[in-house]
């Protein structure tokens, strides 16, 4: 029997200039990210230690998040959403992880709440 297990942070925010247009990119707009890391060992681990370096710091996954959605502009959120992958793969690349970017408020008929992009990875 395997155990399953996964940090999941929802609703991580931050503002950037990322647009399709150069309209859109001359303001901020908002932005929010879901995660969901698995990493089964480290929760196991972290559960039976109760100590924070045995597991997925979730306060880091949060900056990584950040850092990597304001670092540079994008015009996707498709690209958007990659790059917060990328990081996260490089910092945590033995664990399975999705990734839920949306672009709130956007600029579309209809008005949507938001649009969004899912990506998923999952180490060999």
């Amino acid at each position: 029997m395997s155990e399953r297990g996964a940090i999941i942070v929802r609703g991580i925010q931050f503002e950037a200039n990322h647009g399709a247009s150069a309209a859109e990119r001359e303001r901020t707009r908002r932005f929010e990210v879901d995660l969901e890391v698995r990493a089964p060992a480290a929760i196991a681990q972290a559960g039976a230690s109760d100590r924070l370096v045995d597991t997925v710091d979730y306060r880091e996954l949060c900056w990584l998040v950040i850092r990597a959605g304001t670092e540079s502009t994008c015009h996707l959120v498709e690209k958007v959403a990659a790059r917060v992958l990328a990081a996260l793969r490089g910092r945590h690349p033995t664990c399975g992880i999705e990734v839920e970017c949306r672009k709130l408020d956007p600029p579309c008929p209809g008005t949507p709440r938001f649009a969004a992009v899912r990506l998923t990875y999952e180490p060999d």
